[in-house]
């Protein structure tokens, strides 16, 4: 199992703002929740799971298998304000790809909290021996999408109509991939502090 002793750890954004990065614990539960509510209701429908069920996302941090995904959260005068996770399999076709998914609580964006986030990801990642970091998100996005291929994210696929959503509407699915090299080098200018809607 990866070693994650160096959290918490504090790290400074702009500003003087300083948050804690940790990894989420079965006590942020409630914090976890909070975030989510925190979220448009117009963003809400974009996430995979139903995050208007607390007892879904409660389970994002009470049934944590570091083995699979290793989520972190960004803490802020003990509130969660962001939560970040790569996903990953040990064995398949498919053990080389990480996916990275992320959100950012509205009063917090453009601090820069994403690109930290994603820094950390992109080190775990490393240590995981990835190759490829994958990004899915749903349309319409068109910010978010020109924002990744701006920085060398290439689409490899859009799933047209593949997704549906909570209110029941179809969106197409866009799969994007970087090589991690390239990514641990370009994601660090990021700032797209309102995540990739992910848990």
């Amino acid at each position: 199992m990866i070693n994650l002793s160096k959290f918490p750890k504090k790290v400074k954004l702009r500003d003087d703002l300083e948050i804690i990065v940790r990894v989420l614990e079965a006590s942020d539960e409630s914090g976890l929740w909070d975030l989510m509510n925190s979220l448009p209701r117009e963003e809400r429908v974009r996430f995979r799971d139903d995050v208007t069920n607390r007892d879904i996302v409660g389970k994002w941090a009470t049934d944590i298998d570091l083995t699979r995904i290793i989520p972190l959260v960004a803490e802020l005068d003990g509130k969660i304000i962001a939560n970040w996770t790569i996903h990953h399999r040990e064995y398949g076709w498919t053990r080389h790809h990480a996916q990275i998914r992320g959100v950012v609580h509205p009063d917090w964006r453009k601090k820069q909290i994403s690109t930290s986030m994603v820094v950390e990801l992109l080190s775990i990642a490393d240590k995981l021996d990835t190759e490829k970091v994958v990004v899915e998100f749903v349309s319409p996005q068109t910010e978010l999408l020109e924002r990744y291929e701006g920085i060398g994210f290439k689409k490899e696929a859009v799933l047209e109509k593949w997704v549906k959503d909570f209110r029941g509407r179809y969106n197409d699915l866009y799969i994007l991939s970087m090589d991690l090299e390239p990514a641990w080098k370009k994601m660090e200018q990021i700032i797209l502090d309102y995540g990739t809607h992910g848990g």
